[in-house]
């Protein structure tokens, strides 16, 4: 039987575009399971409060908590598959650039971090802190804004990405 030739391999340009999407769609599942772990004890936070809040503001609360905590995932999930890449290009190579490089994307990494574990304080902190004011403003640092930054955070992410795997 002949072997037909790009049976064999990929091409470049398709591997790392799967990879972006697989990436993503692995921090997108990652990060509705961080919000729906860490929601149960901000509901608990906020079912103790001693006012009444609409259900509609909740609603909203949780979609964009839900949001910063996929898109933060996203952007872990992309962080560790770059890093990969570098310190895969590093073993090859021994070039003193990617050990710069990799420095800087475990910056990136662990802000990243600090961000979920920040977002989920931030939350339960001003439940307790102020009910009445959480009655009139209850998404506390998340807006559409911040998506926007996250969105161009997650494409910047994965054009290098991109290009880290031509």
């Amino acid at each position: 039987m002949n072997k037909v030739p790009y049976m064999k391999k990929l091409n470049p340009k398709v591997k790392a575009i799967s990879a972006i999407i697989g990436l993503i769609i692995i921090g997108t599942i990652i990060g509705y399971l961080i919000s729906v772990f860490s929601l149960q004890i901000i509901i608990a936070e906020l079912n103790k409060l001693p006012i009444q809040i609409d259900p509609s503001r909740i609603d909203k609360s949780i979609n964009y908590y839900t949001g910063a905590l996929i898109c933060l995932a996203v952007e872990i999930v992309l962080l560790i598959g770059l890093f990969y890449i570098y310190i895969d290009s590093y073993r090859k190579t021994k070039s003193i650039f990617l050990i710069g490089l990799n420095m800087f994307i475990l910056a990136l990494f662990i802000r990243s971090i600090f961000s979920v574990i920040s977002i989920q304080n931030i939350a339960t902190t001003y439940i307790q802190v102020s009910p009445i004011v959480y009655r009139t403003f209850l998404t506390p640092g998340f807006n559409e804004l911040n998506f926007i930054g996250y969105t161009f955070e997650i494409i910047a992410l994965s054009i290098f990405f991109y290009l880290s795997m031509e």
